[in-house]
C-alpha cells in the first residue's frame, strides 16, 4: 500500500457528500473515484466536497467499472439499503475494505453472508453508525460494562420526527429499496444505540407498527427483552411535527441518557449527576476507517452490530405482522 489511502465512493447523494467532506479534510487520504448514475449528483459532489480542483476523482456511472479500473484501498457504500449487500461483496472481491452506510443489510441471511465473506477475503467491514464512534457512546458502554450502573432495569429509545414529510416519494419510502420505513431508517440509529450501549443482543420482541396509509411503516412501538433479562422499549414516529429523540438507560446504581447519535450525555450515579465525566478520545468514522485500513485501529461498529440489527428488525416486522411475541435468533 502507498502512503496515500485511496478511497472510492459508491453513491454520491447527500450522505455521501458528508463522507466526502470528512475524507477530503483527512491527511493521507484521497477520494480517488466516484460511482453514481446521476451526472448531477457527481457534479455536485465534486463541487461541494473536493477542495483540490486540480486533482479530481475519476467518475463512473457504473460501480462495476470503478471497481474494475481503479486500485482502491477502501470503498464507502452510500446507496439505497437493498443495494448494500451485493456492492459490499463486489468491493471486497475487488480487494477493498468496506465502510457501508446503515443499515448494513436488510436481511439476516445477507448479514451472515457478509460476515463470512469478510472473513474469507480478510477485509474490514465497518458499519457507518455514528454513535459508536463518539466519546459519549464509548463512555456509556464502558460504564455499563464495568457494572457502574448496577443491574440494568430498563433500556428505552425514542425517535420522533417529520420523516415522511421529507421522504415521501423517495427510495426511503419504497419498501423494496429501503427494507422498511422509519423503523429501518432513522429508527436504525435508535435500535443500534440500544444494542451497542447495553452490550447485549435482544432475545424477544413484541411490536406494533402503523403504516398510516403509506407503503412503509411510519410509526411503531416495540417491547423487548435483552439477553440478561433487562427489559426495553422503543417508540418511533415518522410524522411528528418536531424532532425528538434519545436513549434512556436505568440501572440499580445509576442512569444515563444520550442522543441516538451520541454527542450529548448525562450520567447520574447514586442520585448525583456527574458534571464532568472523563470521556475517552475517539476517532471520526472516516478517520477510523483510514486507521483500520492502515492496520492501526479496529472499528467500534463491526459487522456483528449489523447482524444483530438485521435479526432484531426481522423479528420486529414478524411480530408486527403476526401480532405476537417473536424470539430473536441468538448470536
Amino acid at each position: 500500500m502507498s502512503d496515500i489511502v485511496r478511497i472510492g465512493i459508491i453513491g454520491c447523494g447527500g450522505m455521501a457528500r458528508h463522507h466526502g467532506r470528512m475524507f477530503d479534510a483527512l491527511p493521507g487520504v484521497q477520494v480517488a473515484a466516484l460511482a453514481e448514475p446521476s451526472a448531477d449528483n457527481l457534479e455536485r459532489f465534486i463541487r461541494e466536497t473536493v477542495s483540490d480542483k486540480t486533482n479530481l476523482p475519476a467518475t463512473y456511472h457504473d460501480y462495476h467499472d470503478m471497481l474494475k479500473n481503479e486500485r482502491l484501498d477502501g470503498v464507502v457504500i452510500v446507496t439505497p439499503h437493498n443495494q448494500h449487500f451485493q456492492q459490499t461483496i463486489d468491493a471486497m472481491n475487488a480487494g477493498a475494505h468496506v465502510l457501508v452506510e446503515k443499515p448494513m443489510v436488510i436481511d439476516t441471511e445477507d448479514a451472515l453472508a457478509l460476515i463470512e465473506h469478510a472473513d474469507k477475503t480478510q477485509k474490514i467491514l465497518s458499519v457507518a453508525f455514528p454513535g459508536p464512534f463518539t466519546c459519549e457512546f464509548q463512555y456509556i458502554r464502558d460504564t455499563i460494562a464495568a457494572g457502574k450502573l448496577g443491574n440494568l432495569s430498563l433500556v428505552t429509545g425514542v425517535c420522533a420526527q417529520p420523516w415522511i414529510q421529507s421522504q415521501k416519494g423517495t427510495w426511503r419510502s419504497d419498501p423494496v429499496q429501503s427494507g422498511g420505513g422509519n423503523l429501518y431508517d432513522s429508527g436504525a440509529h435508535m435500535f443500534n444505540a440500544m444494542l451497542y450501549l447495553s452490550g447485549q443482543a435482544v432475545t424477544e420482541v413484541y411490536a406494533c407498527v402503523n403504516n398510516k396509509g403509506e407503503a412503509v411503516d411510519i410509526a411503531g412501538t416495540v417491547v423487548m427483552r435483552f439477553a440478561d433479562g433487562t427489559l426495553g422499549s422503543a417508540a418511533v414516529s415518522g410524522d411528528a411535527t418536531v424532532f425528538e429523540q434519545g436513549i434512556f438507560i436505568q440501572g440499580t446504581g445509576g442512569s444515563v441518557k444520550t442522543s441516538i447519535y451520541g454527542g450529548t450525555m448525562e450520567h447520574w450515579q447514586n442520585g448525583q449527576m456527574i458534571k464532568y465525566p472523563a470521556v475517552p478520545t475517539t476517532q471520526s468514522i472516516q478517520e477510523n476507517f483510514r486507521e483500520c485500513i492502515l492496520g492501526r485501529a479496529i472499528t467500534p461498529s463491526p459487522a456483528m452490530l449489523g447482524l444483530r440489527q438485521a435479526r432484531l428488525m426481522d423479528a420486529i416486522y414478524a411480530s408486527a405482522k403476526h401480532g405476537q411475541p417473536v424470539a430473536v435468533v441468538a448470536d
